[in-house]
């Protein structure tokens, strides 16, 4: 009896040595593929639990992209994807083990979603939706891009450029530092848009009967449209003064307000190192 629990107790050590050296050569493997390999990370599906009225998505990371399609589907699919290892991969004979992103949020409340990744946390996120969900995405230091969302869609980054490619309804699109490219199919009349980047072009095509009160800013650039804008007299005034000792002064900005169609929703556009082009869909570039 003795003997055989010797030779268990040997077979099980073997074993147990066997397992952690499959787990270390699969570690080794895997970080050695991490540069050539897509890093899964979590997937959730939010159930719709109210058809009755759009989806509201909320999403926020700080060192990640976001991207939303639109699906034919109901529910909200929410993924998350590592990024590509960068830096040195190997040191002192080691492998750096590349991980997949962690501490995503998913919440969902009276039909509004929300999205968070941990700040600490690099990783992208891709959310599936329906094609009527409103959208409300912010990404500090990535990306954005949007693909066939019809709804109000509000975006904000401050170091990533903004795609977003056969959307229709209302847009708000602002970032610091990289373009803003936008494909509006269609326009909700009775709700304002916005285009702004600091540094970076602001590039959007309109429908070819598209019918706008514009504003356009451009300090440093050009301004370039495929439609015919009428711009109004003058420039918009910031201040005016004329005080009795004789001193009068009028400052204006570099606004310039005018009409696309003879005049409708409220829409602006604004650069301040970059151009601003208005395209129709015969010149989609």
């Amino acid at each position: 009896m003795t003997r055989l629990f010797e030779v268990l107790e040997r077979e099980l050590i073997m074993k147990r040595i066997w397992a952690f050296a499959g787990l270390t050569l699969l570690g080794w493997l895997s970080s050695g593929l991490a540069g050539a390999q897509e890093i899964q990370g979590d997937r959730v599906v939010v159930p719709a639990r109210n058809s009755s009225r759009p989806r509201v998505v909320k999403v926020e990371t700080h060192n990640g992209s976001v991207t939303v399609k639109a699906y034919n589907g109901n529910d909200v699919i929410v993924e998350t994807k590592g990024r590509e290892a960068r830096g040195p991969q190997v040191r002192e004979g080691m492998r750096k083990i590349t991980l997949p992103p962690a501490g995503l949020e998913v919440e969902e409340d009276d039909n509004v979603v929300t999205v968070r990744l941990r700040s600490n946390s690099e990783g992208d996120i891709i959310v599936s939706v329906p094609t009527d969900t409103a959208l409300n995405l912010t990404a500090h230091n990535g990306p954005i891009t949007v693909e066939g969302v019809h709804g109000e869609i509000a975006v904000q980054s401050h170091n990533g450029r903004i795609h977003l490619f056969n959307v229709s309804g209302t847009v708000v699109a602002n970032t610091h530092n990289e373009e803003v490219k936008v494909i509006l199919d269609r326009v909700d009349p009775s709700k304002p848009l916005s285009f702004a980047s600091w540094n970076g072009n602001v590039d959007v095509t309109l429908p070819a009967d598209f019918k706008a009160n514009v504003k356009l800013k451009c300090h440093n650039g050009d301004i370039w449209s495929d439609f015919e804008v009428k711009l109004s007299p003058g420039q918009t005034v910031t201040q005016k003064s004329n005080t009795s000792n004789g001193r009068f002064k009028v400052q204006t900005d570099a606004t310039y307000s005018g009409t696309i169609n003879g005049g409708g929703v409220e829409a602006s556009f604004s650069t301040y190192n970059g151009n601003i082009y208005l395209r129709t869909p015969k010149g989609r570039k």
